[in-house]
């Protein structure tokens, strides 16, 4: 894991939760959480641009399974159009991010209500992947923040 901490400033009429705020501010913002309370998308970008982390966001509101997930996160995620559409080529593409350099990622997928609900082991292998993901960014020295919402959070992940 990633032994340095991010030390952000923010700017005050745009601020992320006082919990994800004290979580980006005191240690490494590697992980995979479940955000209780909802920010804008407009502050969660803020925030990430503040400590030079390069932001995406996936709504979840439509995603419904697999399929729909693979083409909404290839399209907001910007991967290169050779990318299949299934779970491998999804957590290559995720650790490979070359065609947009920065100095680590935040992705917020929320609205997770509905593929949970149709598909929910299918939801778990995503949020396997990103476990994974953020493993993979820890040892190449890069942060990897995904944060998930919506109204019911599994069990296993840790809240902010």
């Amino acid at each position: 894991s990633l032994t340095r901490p991010l030390r952000t400033e923010f700017k005050e009429n745009s601020m992320p939760s006082k919990a994800l705020q004290a979580h980006l501010a005191s240690k490494t913002p590697s992980g995979v959480y479940w955000l209780k309370d909802h920010d804008s998308i407009k502050d969660l970008d803020t925030a990430a641009k503040a400590a030079k982390l390069a932001f995406y966001h996936l709504e979840g509101a439509k995603i419904e399974g697999k399929e729909q997930f693979l083409n909404h996160a290839s399209v907001v995620l910007h991967f290169p159009s050779d990318c299949g559409k299934n779970w491998d080529a999804f957590y290559d593409c995720l650790t490979d991010m070359e065609w947009a350099p920065a100095a680590g990622y935040v992705i917020y997928f929320d609205h997770t209500d509905a593929f949970a609900e149709h598909h929910e082991s299918e939801l778990e292998t995503v949020i396997e992947l990103f476990q994974d993901a953020v493993d993979y960014w820890d040892e190449e020295g890069k942060p990897l923040l995904v944060l998930l919402s919506g109204k019911h959070a599994p069990e296993d992940i840790e809240k902010l």
